[in-house]
């Protein structure tokens, strides 16, 4: 038995390489026919053009990952139907539990490789360009629970704001509270925020009280970390360090939409690859037996493809608020597995 699990999980690691090499080749490829006339127009823009493929080589394998353990099955169950030794290994009672025991194995390997793409590789092989990307784009407006804040000019380098203004509100009934003017605000040591020149103005029965404060200090969680660099890049934030976020902007009453999308994305998007392998094995004996190898192949390749985009498709909706966290990042998945138990009931 134990030769028989190495031998399938030999099998389906050899697919899923050349699947995995075909892919991300046949993208280079078409990368660089696409831009011949720039790249070969001097040795530094082919050497810029190598360094760029490099660099999107997580990104690749990100999008790539599914569809390779897809194909990977299919072919796996393509070559021991062809062989006869699908046959063989039922008339031994080799279930499938059994067959998929060893890929189920290999799984975790692809899923650890998955995680580790998502939460380091990319971060690593991009380095400063997302600190400059993230710093350079840091949103102006922000909320914290009943106040909006107007950020001017943010300093990232020197950890520094100019000319903030802030407006508190109240909701039962609405109104105006206050209305804060800084013209500097600093963070110096991360143990609280230093506000320089505050002019504040506060509703006072029917009046308006005004103040004029040459220095106060506040803790962290009284004014939003606009110098947190991993704003805008949500997806490539380690796991761990991703949830910590949230529960630091709940606390300070930002929205968490997007960060729940991404650290709900990333479990699923690990769990993918087990998924697939769920829907493709039941699918791929019920047209083996019949003869269908070829159109059970192009099914496959449809299939994979279909679940690539009804995640993007899913996780555009999750973004723009139209679906919860949790189903945007797991739907495309449920409906995989649920479809995977249907022709599971077939097959059998």
């Amino acid at each position: 038995m134990k030769i028989l699990s190495r031998y399938i999980a030999k099998t389906f690691v050899k697919y899923w390489a050349i699947s995995l090499l075909a892919l991300m080749l046949l993208v280079v490829v078409a990368n660089l026919f696409g831009n011949l006339d720039n790249i070969f127009t001097s040795r530094a823009k082919l050497l810029a053009f190598a360094e760029e493929t490099f660099r999107s080589l997580p990104i690749m394998l990100d999008i790539l990952l599914p569809l390779t353990v897809l194909l990977a099955t299919l072919f796996t169950f393509n070559t021991l139907a062809r062989s006869s030794e699908l046959v063989a290994m039922k008339s031994a009672g080799v279930g499938l539990r059994a067959q998929l025991q060893p890929i189920f194995l290999v799984l975790i390997f692809i899923a650890a490789l998955d995680y580790f793409n998502q939460n380091y590789l990319y971060r690593m092989l991009q380095g400063a360009q997302i600190s400059a990307g993230e710093a350079a784009s840091t949103d102006q407006w922000r909320t914290l629970r009943d106040r909006i804040i107007y950020l001017a000019d943010i300093n990232s380098e020197r950890r520094s704001i100019s000319n903030v203004r802030i407006f508190q509100w109240a909701a039962r009934p609405f109104r105006l509270l206050s209305v804060e003017h800084v013209d500097q605000i600093s963070y110096p040591d991360s143990r609280h925020w230093v506000f320089e020149d505050v002019v504040r103005r506060d509703r006072s029965g029917e009046g308006w009280r005004l103040q004029h404060l040459p220095r106060v200090q506040r803790a962290p969680q009284e004014f939003p970390d606009v110098f947190q660099q991993d704003a805008l890049d949500a997806h490539y934030i380690p796991f761990f360090r991703l949830y910590g976020k949230i529960r630091q902007l709940a606390t300070q009453g930002q929205r968490l939409e997007i960060y729940e999308l991404e650290w709900y994305q990333k479990t699923a998007a690990v769990c993918a690859p087990f998924v697939l392998v769920w829907f493709g094995t039941p699918l791929s004996q019920i047209y083996f037996r019949r003869g269908r190898a070829s159109g059970e192949i192009m099914l496959g390749i449809l299939g994979g493809l279909l679940f690539m985009i009804a995640t993007e498709i899913a996780f555009t909706l999750g973004k723009g608020g139209f679906l919860h966290p949790l189903i945007a990042a797991w739907a495309v998945n449920t409906f995989y597995v649920a479809l995977g138990c249907a022709l599971l009931w077939r097959l059998r």
